[in-house]
């Protein structure tokens, strides 16, 4: 039974068996409803549904940014959370800039998955704290993975928010510690990445 108070799952998977696969693994944990399965952009269409937290769950052999970025322009009020065979920061990076609220390691438990959907759902940027700590010392060393300079660099507030995140905290708990609101945070953390 659907609640409007879960996070709604759309799947993006190449095949048939593996979009199965993870229908029935997501199907009836807490805090989640399966909305369906695709195999490409045009597929999500008909499960998004207005006014829900959405999260674009991406397993795909190579998630190229391209497509991150066309789903986060299609569906501007879904978040993708992408999965990803290893934390490489270049690839974490590229991702994220594309659009993408999270990258999780096809290695982590299904207690994260699950922890790690409702977070982008609700917009929360989703990255491992030992890549968060990586991309914090490149740019405290003026440095981003890549070799891409910085447009501008990071504020006084967009860098403690970083700070925070390397240290393995969410944005729920950035929040209280700068006195700002989670909006606030996602915020500055748009930016960050955008940066």
């Amino acid at each position: 039974m659907s609640n409007n108070h879960n996070t709604q799952v759309i799947v993006i998977a190449a095949a048939t068996l593996q979009q199965a696969a993870w229908s029935a693994l997501l199907t009836g944990q807490t805090n989640l409803d399966v909305a369906g399965t695709a195999s490409d952009v045009s597929g999500v269409e008909r499960y998004v549904i207005s006014g829900r937290s959405t999260t674009l769950l991406v397993d795909l052999a190579s998630p190229l940014p391209a497509l991150v970025q066309q789903l986060t322009e299609k569906y501007p009020r879904a978040n993708a959370l992408v999965l990803v065979d290893r934390y490489d920061l270049d690839q974490i990076l590229r991702l994220v800039r594309a659009g993408a609220t999270g990258c999780l390691s096809r290695n982590e438990s299904v207690a994260d998955l699950v922890r790690a959907i409702v977070a982008v759902g609700r917009g929360e940027i989703w990255l491992p704290p030992a890549i968060a700590g990586r991309a914090l010392a490149a740019l405290a060393r003026g440095e981003t993975p890549g070799g891409d300079d910085l447009i501008e660099p990071l504020t006084e507030r967009e860098t403690e928010v970083l700070r925070l995140l390397a240290r393995g905290l969410t944005n729920k708990d950035i929040a209280p510690t700068l006195i700002l609101s989670v909006r606030t945070v996602e915020a500055h953390l748009r930016n960050i990445f955008g940066k």
